[in-house]
């Protein structure tokens, strides 16, 4: 759109075109960031959602704690030296 109002010469015959012409491509243009800014948030909120997911798979699990612990205590056992 751009480029065909760069080589077209109906500009120069009426302003009101011109303005009329640039006001659709400067809305469109600000449509499409538009769209961007909502995609670039929903992958945010996707992003967040399976963060959430992830965490409440593993370390959100409560069997998954008891192992953790019971290793942790187990590694901690072996590692003490008596006196």
């Amino acid at each position: 759109m751009a480029w065909y109002g760069a080589e077209s010469g109906f500009f120069v015959q009426t302003p009101l075109y011109c303005f009329l012409y640039w006001g659709i491509f400067v809305v469109l243009l600000a449509v499409s960031f538009y769209v961007v800014v909502l995609d670039v948030r929903y992958i945010r909120l996707l992003y967040a959602l399976e963060k959430r997911e992830l965490f409440l798979q593993t370390l959100g699990d409560e069997e998954f704690r008891k192992h953790l612990i019971g290793a942790q205590e187990e590694g901690i056992t072996k590692n003490k030296r008596p006196d």
